[in-house]
């Protein structure tokens, strides 16, 4: 992103620090940071709401032949979190969802008890509706100063709260519904919302996270509380029936499992990622702590920059990764990290001396390490596969030959 500057009366290139930023950058590390987080917030925020960086795992897809998606990842993703949170908080005492197999035998018991299976499925629906919103909280902008949380112990009235990262002061509460059927006035969740708020565990400030339909049903049924739709019955139902496939398959999971991964890495599928902190990155940030960028500006200009430098999945290797120890993610379908290019490196070295920024963000709370080069790995195997397919046609030419040299030797034995 080319940008001209008022100070220098230049115009820097996307790759260029302005000197004013960088006496700037010298004199608040911090920003270094408040820049990394920016682009993780906003490395995130792309992949969930986006398809666009699809085009970055093609070079794994053409090795191992997969047609790879984000799309299967974010699912995966969201289904762990699911189970998790059935775990967790719905089955905690009973440990339903403690192990593939105990999950397993209470869904085939359930299957022969009508009541039991309605009630599974019930819980399935709230479970997934209640992680969907905080996946939804986790990538928006916001989240930079606030920090949203689903509450437990089956809290009255409301399910989740956002507060302020730095005040703790409650910024917004929020009332989660689903329902596998359409929406209307009559709708259980709409009832439940009414009951609380006579109870007075719940306000008309409240906001409701509901199912389409939840907006007009709700003013149907007299409230006024802003409502926030996202699902439709259908796509609840889906899902449903995509939980009762994976317990009957064994594979719920609470947290991704190295054998998950594992397959899923052999199939070409997404399970990590990285972000590039770059100087254009750092540039828009900067820009924003001068006031002369809006926070949304920023906040695009560095998403953008996202399509860029992304690295996912077999593409993340031999780079260094700076990973926050409370990483943003897992809620994109993969843990996001952050990265320094070369030319960011070369740069911030001038600024702060070798490897000094390394130190700026360990001690910011981030996590230092190095990524395995999967791409190098399947390279390898399609050298290696090349390499033995051409041994094979060389031995099948040596053995014709040597069919051929018998067959010669008995007709001159023969004559």
């Amino acid at each position: 992103m080319n940008w001209y500057c008022e100070k220098c009366k230049k115009l820097h290139e996307e790759n260029e620090l302005c000197p004013h930023i960088k006496a700037q950058l010298a004199e608040h590390p911090e920003w270094i940071t408040g820049a990394a987080n920016f682009t993780t917030v906003a490395g995130a925020e792309r992949l969930i709401t986006t398809q666009t960086l699809d085009h970055v795992a093609q070079g794994v897809n053409k090795l191992v032949g997969t047609n790879l998606s984000y799309e299967g990842t974010h699912q995966y993703a969201r289904d762990i979190q699911v189970f998790k949170r059935l775990h967790t908080e719905t089955y905690a005492r009973s440990g339903v969802f403690s192990t593939p197999e105990a999950a397993k035998a209470y869904f085939e018991n359930a299957l022969n008890k009508p009541e039991i299976l309605t009630n599974l499925e019930s819980k399935f629906t709230g479970a997934a509706q209640e992680v969907d919103w905080l996946r939804v909280k986790n990538g928006q902008l916001s989240s930079l100063v606030h920090k949203s949380s689903l509450l437990n112990d089956n809290a009255p009235g409301v399910d989740g709260v956002t507060v302020n990262r730095f005040t703790g002061k409650t910024i917004s509460r929020t009332t989660i519904k689903a329902s596998k059927n359409p929406m209307n006035p009559s709708s259980t969740g709409i009832k439940q919302v009414q009951q609380a708020i006579e109870k007075g565990t719940a306000t008309e400030q409240d906001i409701i996270f509901a199912p389409k339909g939840a907006s007009e049903a709700a003013r149907s049924a007299g409230l006024s509380n802003p409502v926030q739709e996202m699902n439709t019955a259908e796509q609840i139902r889906e899902a449903n029936e995509r939980l009762k496939e994976k317990i009957m398959k064994g594979q719920v999971a609470t947290a991704p499992t190295a054998r998950a991964v594992a397959q899923k890495m052999a199939q070409g599928a997404v399970v990590g990622a990285a972000v590039a902190v770059t100087i254009s990155g750092i540039t828009s940030y900067v820009r924003y702590k001068n006031g002369e960028l809006t926070r949304e500006e920023a906040f695009r200009n560095i998403a953008e920059e996202t399509l860029k430098g992304a690295l996912v999945g077999g593409a993340m290797g031999a780079v260094t990764i700076f990973l926050p120890a409370g990483v943003v993610g897992f809620i994109a379908g993969m843990a996001i990290g952050v990265y320094i290019n070369k030319v960011c490196a070369n740069i911030l070295d001038e600024i702060y001396g070798k490897g000094a920024y390394g130190a700026i963000l360990n001690a910011s709370g981030y996590v230092y390490g190095m990524t395995f080069n999967l791409a190098a790995y399947y390279e390898k195997i399609e050298e290696k596969r090349a390499t033995t397919a051409q041994n094979i046609r060389e031995a099948t030419a040596v053995r014709e030959q040597i069919k051929n040299n018998f067959e010669t030797f008995e007709r001159m034995k023969g004559e």
